[in-house]
């Protein structure tokens, strides 16, 4: 494998898309806001950076804080990716990522940020691997190597994440109904092209508990919400839970809205992503009052 242990390069999906890589490189130190820097100033110095939707560096360096470092007091925990780490992770990332795009093409360049990460909570949650996309085709992806089911998360993880990209580079991403729609398709995706059992946060709830909170929940109050920086806890808490909503609620309800969309309409996966998330909607809902 040409690539190996090059921290950033490039793989050609097509004649017109390749992925740009760049695999951060950390020092194991006490300080998080140090720790944090180093791996902020080699982002910020790719030929590549952007802000995505991200209104200035500060906010993203505090998402990439509380996704790398969560609760830790310290950043002695983080740690560089090893030879052998490194290897299998540039392996899996080249083989899952030139699947997706065979099964799901997208347009345009990939950036895929690929970082260490010390967040235990999440690690235990997410079987080692965490992943957030940022507006033009960019993942921020996180490995967690000392936990032993990270390869296999990783595998699932990418097409996922793949999903996210290529839909919100048609439609956006701006309530909590394309949140819904954006989790289910991107998980469904997840089982199309590698298989595995239902995720957790996918049957976190019942289906019929999920569809029935769906049939609930007021459409312009609640559904089709225009969510910003004033109204993002909001958002977050249809999607993590709160004392009045289970874990994962908004990730099952979206599962369950595709899976019952797939099973009674039978419309093919890949073509629900032709569809915006209110055409999506409707589909579902129509075949409740049918």
């Amino acid at each position: 494998m040409n690539n190996i242990l090059k921290k950033q390069y490039k793989q050609e999906l097509s004649i017109d898309t390749k992925i740009k890589y760049l695999y951060t490189d950390v020092t194991p130190q006490e300080n998080i806001d140090k720790s944090l820097e180093e791996i902020f100033d080699q982002i910020k110095n790719t030929s590549y950076f952007s802000l995505g939707e991200y209104k200035d560096k500060n906010k993203l360096k505090s998402d990439l804080r509380r996704k790398i470092f969560g609760k830790s007091k310290t950043a002695s925990n983080l740690h560089p990716f090893t030879k052998k780490d490194l290897q299998k992770i540039i392996e899996i990332n080249e083989s899952i990522f030139k699947k997706s795009f065979d099964s799901l093409p997208i347009s345009g360049d990939i950036i895929v940020y690929v970082i260490p990460f010390c967040n235990e909570e999440a690690s235990l949650d997410l079987k080692g691997v965490n992943a957030f996309p940022v507006e033009g085709n960019i993942l921020y992806l996180f490995i967690d190597t000392k936990n032993n089911e990270w390869e296999k998360s990783l595998k699932e993880t990418i097409p996922h994440e793949y999903a996210h990209l290529v839909y919100t580079s048609v439609f956006e991403w701006n309530s909590i109904l394309d949140g819904f729609v954006n989790e289910g398709l991107a998980e469904k995706f997840r089982e199309f092209l590698v298989g595995g059992e239902i995720a957790p946060w996918s049957k976190a709830l019942d289906k019929n508990y999920a569809l029935n909170e769906l049939c609930k929940l007021n459409e312009k109050k609640v559904l089709n919400l225009f969510i910003d920086d004033s109204n993002v806890d909001f958002y977050i808490s249809y999607f993590f839970g709160t004392e009045k909503l289970p874990k994962w609620y908004g990730y099952s309800i979206g599962y369950w809205m595709i899976e019952e969309i797939i099973e009674n309409k039978k419309i093919n996966l890949i073509d629900l992503f032709q569809k915006n998330p209110k055409e999506i909607y409707l589909l579902w809902k129509k075949d409740q009052s049918s």
